[in-house]
């Protein structure tokens, strides 16, 4: 490519994650999305900025056979992904990796393939095994994944989300989108769940200085009670987002315990959330480095150093349940390890959140 063709495909690549963006199948900065330059090269969107802040100079020229790459922003952290991907799929022009919520918690059931339909047609989307992200385990399922199912362009990674490739754009997307339909028609037949997915806000506060503002003046009295216990047992939180989504309010009325099924769970909300069974146990269940308080039948108590991580955890936290739904009807699923989930947390905590916040 000449270097006008580099900068229309680099504008394409950003039209295409505001699409995605719009529709919900990308959001914040998680995913990530690589169109092919040559037989050496892609373009990769690059790790912890938001896709309605990038521009074209963000996006990474990356060599896929040394992970080599050019400019002054870091590639997504899951190139090697890409790069394997490109190099075993000679046709595959561009690839759309997202965490859309039917289909990563489809990947949480500890099931090789996802057998559903789309357009009365039969399915079957191929479920690489679990390996943490960004690593060269996870880059190396995934190829086996590809050289297996060579017909398949759509495949889940287990507990993590899909890599969707097609020859341009539009095969990629079309991708994303069946797999997304796919898996909730799956979700409803096999665990019995038609489960809408989407936060649902309650009480919101905010702390101001020593002040607890509440978004809604008529908060009541035992609300008001459980923000104050976070926020005095949690001085680095600023933020509280009350999510009663579906799946929130379904959670807190029937579990005592989460552990992680979602990467992204790990990694923003923490290693474990324990349910209290009655409300006057919330207190004992406020934990540092751990996101959400949970309230007995009411749902959860999402919260963040700003409003934007407070929302980010609400969202992960929603696809959580929803997984965490998914597997106690299923009967069974692939839980991730407590060592997994702390190395993650850690390097989310140190690396990736500082980068996101540098970069807004």
């Amino acid at each position: 490519m000449n270097q006008n063709e580099l900068l229309d495909a680099k504008k394409h690549i950003i039209r295409i994650s505001r699409d995605l963006h719009e529709i919900g199948l990308l959001v914040r900065t998680w995913g990530n999305i690589s169109s092919r330059v040559d037989d050496d090269h892609m373009l990769i969107t690059p790790s912890g900025i938001k896709y309605e802040d990038l521009t074209p100079e963000m996006i990474v020229q990356v060599n896929i056979n040394d992970f080599s790459y050019e400019g002054d922003y870091k590639p997504s952290s899951e190139l090697k992904v890409h790069a394997a991907a490109y190099r075993i799929r000679k046709d595959c022009g561009f690839i759309v990796h997202t965490h859309q919520v039917f289909a990563t918690c489809a990947g949480t059931l500890g099931i090789k393939k996802v057998f559903s339909y789309f357009d009365d047609e039969d399915v079957t989307i191929p479920v690489a095994p679990y390996a943490m992200p960004g690593t060269d385990k996870l880059a190396e399922n995934v190829s086996r994944t590809l050289k297996k199912y060579s017909n398949a362009n759509g495949i889940i990674m287990a507990n993590h989300g899909t890599l969707c490739l097609g020859s341009n754009s539009n095969e990629a997307v079309f991708q994303a989108e069946m797999m997304e339909s796919a898996c909730n028609d799956f979700l409803i037949d096999v665990c019995k769940m038609d489960m809408t997915h989407g936060v649902e806000y309650g009480y919101n506060s905010r702390r101001e200085g020593d002040t607890i503002v509440y978004d809604q003046p008529d908060t009541p009295e035992r609300v008001k009670r459980i923000h104050e216990q976070i926020y005095g047992k949690r001085p680095d939180v600023k933020f509280i987002k009350h999510n009663k989504s579906e799946a929130a309010l379904m959670v807190s009325r029937r579990a005592n315990h989460m552990k992680p099924l979602l990467d992204d769970f790990a990694q923003l909300i923490g290693v474990g959330v324990k349910i209290p069974s009655n409300e006057g146990e919330i207190y004992y269940n406020i934990k540092k480095n751990v996101n959400v308080v949970f309230a007995p039948n009411d749902g959860a108590y999402c919260v963040g150093s700003t409003e934007d991580d407070a929302e980010a955890v609400a969202m992960v936290l929603d696809k959580g349940c929803i997984a965490y739904i998914a597997v106690m009807r299923n009967g069974e699923g692939h839980y991730l390890s407590l060592f997994e989930c702390i190395k993650m947390n850690r390097h989310y905590r140190k690396s990736y959140s500082k980068l996101a916040d540098i970069e807004k």
